[in-house]
């Protein structure tokens, strides 16, 4: 005959076939697999305790489950607070654009002694790696630290990186600490994020292109720079830099293009639109003077400055030069200032503006502009303040502090 199944068997077969699901979905959610949604640095923590390399060992090896392809995601949530000593996360990765969410705190090392003995110049750096970065809280305490986007000298590059809800302090008074630092990298989004810093709160170095700052609320700090470029006699490149709807209060510098006499390459198709000022101190400078003790030795050549838009500039300015275009004779070309409305946040002050060398087209600016570009010019023309004295090479530093000093970024792309 027949034979016949009870409910009560095909009941048990359910129910062991449910637990068997179960007990896999549990496996692969602690372990992670190729399909996962995420992976969570706690699984990566030992069992003897929270040093600091410990945390970063296991952040390590989170990073690399996530390069690896394990998961799309890597999270540190909200309630998860952890030091990490320097760091690089190295790539090239499996996994296209891998993102990296921090809802929680990741923080340096709050002693320069806990940095550790390896001596570096940045605190994250990502190395060859595309990926997205999405924070909510990140707040670096050393003495120094940056954010590194870069690439190694074999060129191969960060590409395609965004980071966005970023927040980085460093005190106001602390040299050479960059918040953002861009090299040898193309189609980096940086938006919706603040950065307190004691030096460029983003600078935007040699071989990188396509770069998109938007939504960054920027100050203390020196602002947003491209350069500087041409030290040493270099060949250097920066191209096709979007920087708008950003805000700049009580910073040292809003806009900045700053190249060494002597360099050579370009700084080319640049646009900063839809800048707010408040009491800020220099908001335009195009500097191709960058060190005025090499002009002698500059043998007229210069990093070209060319198709440079300033759009929409509105707020105050807390020194008597808002706008400081101060070129070489090789001349900075296709200079555009449209609709800049920038006033004077000291009572009975008029900003005014300096221009030197420069091919300006203006429409809307509320500044009076007049560009010197007599041939028998010589010279760096003088300025009334230097924007600081920690950022300026030509600036008579203390002994103790190396005047072509480099910037040290919490965030980098190599």
């Amino acid at each position: 005959g027949e034979t016949k199944i009870l409910p009560l068997q095909i009941f048990i077969h359910g129910f062991q076939l449910l637990i068997s699901v179960l007990l896999v979905s549990c496996f692969y959610a602690h372990y992670g697999d190729s399909d996962s949604e995420f992976i969570s640095v706690r699984d990566f923590l030992s069992d003897s305790g929270n040093t600091n390399a410990d945390q970063s060992q296991a952040i390590q090896d989170a990073w690399k489950a996530l390069c690896a392809g394990k998961s799309k995601s890597l999270v540190i949530h909200a309630n998860e607070d952890y030091t990490l000593l320097p760091q690089v996360f190295q790539g090239p990765c499996v996994a296209s654009n891998p993102h990296i969410q921090i809802d929680g705190k990741i923080e340096a090392p709050k002693l320069v002694k806990d940095w550790g003995s390896n001596k570096t110049e940045n605190w994250l750096s990502f190395d060859k790696a595309s990926l997205s970065l999405d924070l909510v809280s990140l707040i670096p305490m050393g003495k120094v630290g940056d954010l590194l986007l870069s690439s190694t000298p074999d060129h191969s590059n960060c590409i395609q990186a965004t980071l966005s809800n970023l927040h980085l302090i460093a005190p106001a008074n602390s040299p050479n600490t960059d918040g953002i630092d861009i090299s040898l990298s193309q189609k980096i989004n940086i938006f919706s994020s603040a950065i307190q810093t004691g030096d460029d709160c983003i600078a935007i170095n040699t071989g990188s292109s396509d770069i998109n700052i938007t939504s960054v609320d920027c100050g203390p700090g020196h602002g947003i720079s491209i350069g500087s470029l041409g030290e040493g006699g270099a060949t250097e490149t920066v191209e096709n830099v979007h920087v708008q709807h950003c805000t700049f209060t009580g910073a040292e510098n809003a806009a900045r293009i700053k190249t060494w006499p002597g360099g050579g390459g370009y700084a080319r198709n640049i646009w900063y639109e839809d800048i707010t000022l408040i009491n800020t101190k220099f908001p335009i400078i195009i500097d191709q003077q960058y060190d005025d003790d090499s002009y002698i030795y500059a043998k007229g050549s210069a990093v070209k400055v060319s198709d440079v838009t300033f759009r929409y500039f509105r707020g105050t300015c807390a020194q008597p030069i808002a706008i400081n275009l101060d070129c070489d004779k090789i001349g900075c070309g296709n200079i555009v200032l449209e609709h800049i409305n920038i006033t004077s946040s000291s009572p009975q002050t008029s900003p005014s503006a300096i221009c030197r060398f420069a091919d300006v087209t203006s429409s809307f600016v509320n500044i009076d502009m007049k560009c010197v570009n007599h041939a028998d010019l010589q010279g760096p023309s003088p300025s009334p303040e230097l924007p600081s004295q920690y950022d300026q090479p030509h600036a008579q530093l203390p002994q103790t502090s190396a005047p072509h000093a480099q910037a040290r970024p919490f965030l980098s792309f190599l």
